[in-house]
């Protein structure tokens, strides 16, 4: 026969401290795919990560980069030159975007040359294809944090 315990009371817990909630930031999302650049859109809309104005080419960015500011930039590397060509004249003060404004881009390959560049460029995340929508969001929610502090090497 078994024995059955009443259950036992659970120690208390505190509270758990709130979360703070960050508020969505403008982006300037640059993909050239319309189901993915719709779908990151969506999605980052809905869970109130970004609020997302697109384009699908490098030319459209500039375009409206000319005119306004935005919290962040997403770019696609499809159009390398010219897409590394328009992240300079942002870190030079040629946009109205601030110079040190948050960038992550997506390409097909990164070589040495290239990973240099976007280094000197001060990018905060490159994802390399395929990647899943899940990696996006999870770039586009870094965007959102400062920048990580790094120390210099000893």
């Amino acid at each position: 026969m078994a024995v059955i315990h009443p259950p036992r009371p659970r120690p208390a817990q505190p509270p758990a401290a709130p979360v703070p909630v960050l508020p969505p930031i403008v982006l300037l999302l640059v993909e050239p795919q319309f189901l993915l650049r719709r779908t990151v859109s969506a999605v980052a809309r809905d869970m109130r990560l970004a609020d997302p104005k697109e384009a699908t080419t490098i030319e459209q960015a500039a375009s409206l980069l000319a005119t306004r500011s935005f919290d962040a930039l997403f770019l696609s590397l499809d159009e390398e030159d010219a897409a590394l060509e328009l992240m300079s004249r942002v870190r030079n003060g040629d946009t109205h975007c601030a110079r040190d404004v948050p960038m992550a881009v997506t390409a097909a390959a990164c070589g040495t040359t290239l990973a240099l560049r976007l280094k000197q460029l001060e990018v905060r995340r490159l994802l390399l294809r395929p990647f899943k929508v899940k990696g996006v969001l999870d770039a586009i929610a870094a965007l959102r944090l400062p920048a990580p502090e790094f120390a210099p090497p000893a």
